[in-house]
């Protein structure tokens, strides 16, 4: 080992956030990194180690590793939901995400978190969540990250505000000094030293090369052969490594290489042999490259020039021997529960029906942990008939296909069990069945299935009883069948209290919320909803699906109630979460929600790239009422730009007749106050063609009051209101409205009259129910101009001088929002669903990157610097 103290005094010294080492293999970066933890953990700075391996690319098993690495460190375990049957997406990978963030930014201890071997990471998912982490770490933690490429980060604004320092290989290689403390250790003379500083530009892994190279060919004549061979030293070096060994070593250093990561009782394993540890010990000894891999020095891997070297061997002498190898390890992994080692060996190994084995015992352990994408891309590696002939594989791979949204694959899979599993139509079948139906948004379809198992009189264990139930329930809402969907919200709950099933309860009272809300009783809603997040938080499941889809019913009751700072907190902690795991009318929900709360806040541009996310989700995933929504609210959204034009293509785009009849009678709950008549209501009403419009608000009108539907009532009503101003009857007119302003606040909406506010300051300003304070704040929403822009978003002064207020977290900002509205502690605590020592805890992170001790000054010079 080498002290590389200038370099860890310089990341030391620093006070950027990020430190960034990026350089090619073998420059020393683990080992940098290994000397700057040393000297935090001799200060007793926590540090969280991480050394990214290639099966870490995948979200769901980079978070089990990274929490398992802050857990070791931090110590405490997190709460987890027990496992519920069939809801393998109960914990899902955005999820925990939040929540290690969340703990993370709760810690009083500095932490400073190492990522090793970054280059291994390809996915997107990964690396969005790193983006994330890093703009939420808060100030007093910090990540150094090595990586052989450079990463795929955002890095402007933490450069920007001088909170990155960055190491690259001209930084990484030994001076001269350096090389002679290293060099001097394995007994190599000064004349030597000097040429191989020369030939390897200090590049610290050849050096170590050179040394063994120098050892085996006794002395100063390496030297010789050395000069010259600057562009392929690594290679040279390693071949005059390897043919320097005794043909037991030669054998073992090219056979081990084979298997990546290994023991030695592997080695025994899959090399046949009963001397690895000596072999091990000894190439230790020789420093050889061998690095260990973990505390006690059990597990090792060579490092990648090497490695990379003794593989390329292996293969160029073309060899069948690293297949055999592959099967013993894969037979020894297995063995000693390494399942998910023992599939990959057996992957390397081209034995397929050993792998499609393997898979079918672990695959649905790993959906269970979240590893959702990771196992159906192992499953994707695997032939159909593979997984066709193991029923318990086939039927992972139909949950591992609808949870990753996968459905073309997860249909055929359902088809597949239908036809040769013995087991079809047992609860878990039924339960996939129902899951894809419905979040393929095949709703007609979905409750044709339920009728069919009712008249075959099938029985269900308690939890499939609740989400049969469930998804009834949901079917009949959408035909406008209440009192129906209430009896079988009824049978959800009798079904599944007993069991205390929180995955299905929680869609009961969410469909249950969705029923209030059409009937317009959104303080009914709200409550129900609140009681439950709480229920969800109780149980660990703030950021599980269970909390997810509870927080988008809630959202769209704040967001009603024009609660809108509230509402953006939900929308910010669980859009991410919504995508992974919610049906298509929760993508809608939240889509909408965020959509407009931009639109609000005068961010146009943002609010449609939110729009154009939903399409592209819906084109990936197949559904097709994604897409079209998304052109329905672009349409709302031109019309609040003024752009008449534009929202009329945007609305011949989202009247796409062939898809709204696919649902036949049935209407979804995103549709009820915003669906294709109402984009030509409104279009007509803004572009001053009101009069034309009125006959047709006035028959969905009643329409709507017939079928009990309220909430979609009062909408029609207030356009109606502005359709009559529009035809010059203003009698007519302010009664409309008037009736609408009152039946609105009486329930406790706002939005449902805002959104629409197309021809209203008149009639605000004439309406005679202005002196009942019920009604002054909705009156004075209705009465203000259609677009407005208030505060820039936080992104959009990320290149402003905006000190140390840019530094704040996401969670910080919310509560900063919160204190400029005049909240006490305890309020914030309650919009936020968090403890009140987690507000004060906040506040107290505010005030010390803000140097101030009070609130007020706090939330000033966050709105003066334009993040709230």
């Amino acid at each position: 080992m080498v002290e590389r103290a200038r370099l860890v005094s310089q990341i030391d010294k620093s006070h950027a956030q990020l430190t960034l080492i990026c350089a090619p293999a073998g420059f020393g970066k683990s080992t940098l990194m290994q000397q700057l933890r040393q000297r935090l953990q001799a200060r007793d700075v926590a540090a969280v180690w991480l050394a990214v391996e290639q099966a870490d690319n995948d979200l769901g098993r980079f978070l089990q590793s990274l929490t398992a690495a802050v857990q070791a460190v931090l110590g405490g375990h997190p709460q987890s939901p027990a496992p519920e049957p069939y809801a393998t997406n109960a914990n899902p990978p955005q999820g925990r995400a939040a929540d290690l963030i969340a703990r993370l930014s709760l810690s009083d201890v500095p932490v400073t978190l190492f990522l090793d071997d970054l280059e291994l990471i390809v996915d997107r998912g990964v690396w969005a969540f790193l983006q994330r982490l890093l703009g939420d770490l808060d100030m007093h933690h910090r990540m150094v990250l090595a990586s052989r490429t450079r990463p795929p980060l955002e890095l402007g604004r933490v450069r920007a505000h001088g909170q990155l320092l960055e190491l690259g290989q001209g930084e990484l290689r030994f001076t001269l000094e350096e090389t002679q403390a290293f060099l001097e250790r394995q007994n190599v003379g000064a004349p030597v030293i000097r040429a191989l500083q020369q030939h390897t530009e200090g590049w610290p892994a050849v050096l170590q090369l050179a040394a063994a190279a120098i050892h085996g060919k006794h002395g100063s004549d390496a030297l010789r052969s050395i000069s010259g061979m600057n562009a392929g030293i690594a290679e040279y070096l390693a071949q005059e490594i390897l043919d320097s060994r005794s043909a037991p070593q030669r054998e073992f250093l090219l056979h081990s290489a084979v298997l990546g990561q290994f023991c030695a009782e592997l080695c025994d394993a899959a090399l046949e042999r009963s001397d690895s540890e000596e072999m091990i010990s000894q190439i230790m000894q020789d420093n050889l490259l061998l690095v260990p891999i973990d505390a006690e020095q059990l597990w090792y891997h060579y490092h990648p020039l090497l490695a990379d070297f003794l593989r390329a061997h292996v293969a160029r002498d073309g060899i069948e021997r690293p297949t055999l190898l592959h099967r013993r390890a894969a037979d020894w992994a297995a063995a000693h529960g390494f399942m998910n080692e023992a599939f990959a060996h057996a992957l390397a190994a081209n034995d397929q029906s050993l792998a499609a084995d393997l898979l079918a015992v672990f695959a649905m352990d790993n959906l269970q942990s979240g590893r959702v994408a990771d196992t159906a891309r192992a499953i994707e590696t695997l032939p159909d008939t593979e997984v066709y002939r193991r029923p318990k594989l086939l039927r992972a791979a139909a949950f591992a296909a609808i949870f990753a949204h996968r459905y073309e694959a997860a249909r055929r899979y359902m088809d597949v069990i239908e036809r040769v599993d013995e087991r079809a139509g047992d609860d878990e079948t039924i339960a996939m069945r129902m899951m894809l139906l419905g979040w393929t948004d095949s709703i007609p379809e979905l409750l044709g299935a339920i009728e069919e198992l009712r008249a075959k009189d099938t029985h269900f264990g308690e939890f499939t009883a609740g989400l049969v139930s469930n998804a009834r329930a949901f079917c009949h809402i959408a035909l406008g069948q209440y009192a129906e969907a209430e009896r079988d919200l009824t049978q959800a709950r009798e079904a599944c209290e007993p069991i205390d099933a929180l995955y299905v309860l929680s869609y009961s009272v969410c469909f249950a919320a969705a029923l209030e809300l059409n009937l317009g009783q959104v303080v009914v809603a709200r409550a129900r909803l609140e009681e439950a997040f709480t229920r969800a938080i109780d149980a660990g499941q703030r950021y599980g699906s269970a909390g997810a889809v509870i927080a988008t019913y809630l959202a769209e009751c704040l967001y009603e109630a024009n609660e809108l700072d509230a509402c953006q907190t939900l929308v910010d902690d669980y859009l991410p979460i919504v995508i992974e795991t919610g049906l298509p009318d929760h993508l809608i929900m939240l889509h909408r929600i965020a959509a407009r709360l931009y639109f609000l806040r005068g961010s146009f541009d943002a609010g449609h790239a939110i729009l154009v996310r939903l399409g592209e989700i819906g084109a990936r995933r197949g559904l097709r009422r994604l897409g079209v929504v998304a052109w329905l609210e672009r349409s709302y959204a031109s019309l609040r730009s003024n752009d008449a034009e534009s929202a009329r293509r945007a609305l011949a785009n989202g009247s796409d007749t062939a898809m709204w009849e696919s649902f036949g009678a049935f209407n979804p709950h995103t549709s009820e106050i915003d669906d294709v008549l109402i984009a030509g209501l409104r279009l007509c009403l803004a572009t001053g063609e009101g009069t034309k419009a009125l006959p047709k608000i006035c028959a969905e009108r009643h329409a709507a009051e017939s079928a009990g539907r309220r909430r979609r009532a009062l909408r029609l009503l207030f356009l109606e209101s502005q359709a009559l101003e529009a035809a010059g009857r203003r009698r007519e007119a302010s009664e409309a409205f008037d009736q609408a302003a009152t039946r609105a606040a009486e329930s406790g909406m706002v939005r449902v009259l805002a959104d629409e506010s197309w021809l209203t300051e008149a009639l605000a300003v004439r309406s005679s129910v202005t002196g009942e304070a019920r009604l002054v704040g909705l009156l004075r929403e209705l009465g203000e101009p259609i677009a407005r822009s208030t505060t820039p978003d936080r992104g959009d002064v990320a290149s402003a001088d905006a000190g140390n207020a840019v530094r704040l977290t996401s969670r910080e900002v919310q509560v900063l929002r919160l204190v400029w509205k005049g909240s006490t502690n305890k309020a914030i605590a309650r919009t936020l669903f968090l403890t009140e020592n987690t507000i004060e805890t906040h506040l107290r992170r505010i005030y010390e990157k803000l140097g101030t001790r009070k609130r007020t000054q706090a939330a000033a010079l966050a709105h003066e610097a334009g993040v709230i």
